[in-house]
């Protein structure tokens, strides 16, 4: 990246360097024969240049950059004015004035044209400087917002997969205590979760259809502990090959549908989940019941919390999230564009 960075400024600086050259050839050629006005253009430019790079990697940095602008000022005198002189002489001993000359009944066109000229190349010096200091302070700036996100998103991360393995624990030990025959399948479902979990998700991004997989997975999991499986149904389309998206941000939705549903005591107890990869889009809904008398108050919230937050530190602007409920019904409608 920094080599690429470097290439593009010795581009810049080139290419400025030669439009000034055959700026400065068209404008002799008007008053001397081509040969002089390459010649001239050619001088011209090595002192503009000296000029230009003696501020903008000597004085800027030396002075400038440390607050010491008493002593810039000063070098800055001293380079235009030993640069003055020695442009005029190049105009005086080399070439002399032409007789096409415009206005030649002025006398001091030709020194007031030198003294701007090198204040001007000068000036675009200090400008430049200025705006590749800007320039750098904002990738600075970006890279350490980049370093925080990716910081907060290792952390929402840590949080997710304690309270994942938490609910999970606790089914398998109620099948145990059962001495259920779904025990062995639950603990197949189980450890290709955690494979996902542990060798995936450290990733920003994974393939669309492994976290298809892993969602499926975790409600095969769940649907062991329900008496009827049919009163929970998940239908995807299937994406493009090629996808990625961000690991876990379905997770905490479904996870929620089944502790608030209860759907494995309320026999009215429904959950429906649809997901969808559209042409630059993602539309996730989670539809499930809620029992006209819960059985317990559920504590929590953790999850959604931390969803909503890792939502807008992958894609930030591009999702709309919106949870609706009534008496019977709590629905999560998310939408992700790509």
């Amino acid at each position: 990246m920094q080599l690429k960075k470097s290439t593009y400024k010795q581009i810049l600086h080139i290419g400025f360097w030669i439009l000034f050259l055959l700026i400065s050839v068209f404008f002799f050629a008007n008053f001397w024969p081509i040969h002089i006005a390459i010649l001239r253009a050619l001088l011209n430019g090595v002192l503009f240049m000296l000029v230009f790079y003696i501020n903008l990697l000597v004085l800027i940095p030396r002075f400038f950059s440390k607050k010491k602008y008493a002593i810039y000022l000063l070098t800055s005198f001293m380079l235009i004015g030993i640069f003055i002189p020695v442009r005029m002489a190049f105009r005086i001993y080399l070439f002399g004035e032409p007789a096409a000359m415009p206005v030649p009944a002025k006398p001091y066109l030709s020194e007031l044209f030198i003294v701007t000229s090198l204040l001007f190349i000068f000036m675009l010096s200090v400008f430049y400087k200025l705006a590749e200091n800007q320039l750098l302070a904002t990738e600075r700036n970006r890279e350490i917002i980049r370093q925080r996100d990716e910081a907060e998103l290792r952390m929402l991360k840590s949080q997710v997969n304690p309270h994942f393995l938490f609910n999970t624990l606790n089914n398998l030990y109620s099948l145990a205590y059962t001495r259920s025959e779904k025990t062995a399948g639950a603990i197949i479902s189980l450890s290709e979760i955690m494979r996902y979990l542990i060798y995936e998700t450290s990733e920003t991004l994974v393939p669309a259809e492994k976290e298809i997989k892993f969602l499926t997975n975790y409600i095969k999991l769940e649907k062991l502990r329900i008496e009827d499986p049919g009163k929970v149904s998940l239908s995807v389309e299937q994406p493009n090959p090629g996808l990625f998206i961000s690991p876990l941000i379905f997770i905490a939705y479904v996870e929620n549908a089944f502790k608030h549903s209860e759907i494995d005591a309320d026999p009215e107890g429904f959950i429906q989940i649809f997901l969808s990869f559209r042409e630059g889009e993602i539309l996730f809904i989670c539809e499930n019941s809620i029992p006209g008398t819960p059985s317990q108050k559920k504590e929590g919230g953790t999850g959604l919390i931390n969803a909503r937050a890792r939502l807008d530190l992958m894609y930030p602007g591009k999702n709309l999230l919106e949870i609706s409920h009534s008496a019977l019904l709590y629905t999560v409608s998310l939408t992700i564009k790509l």
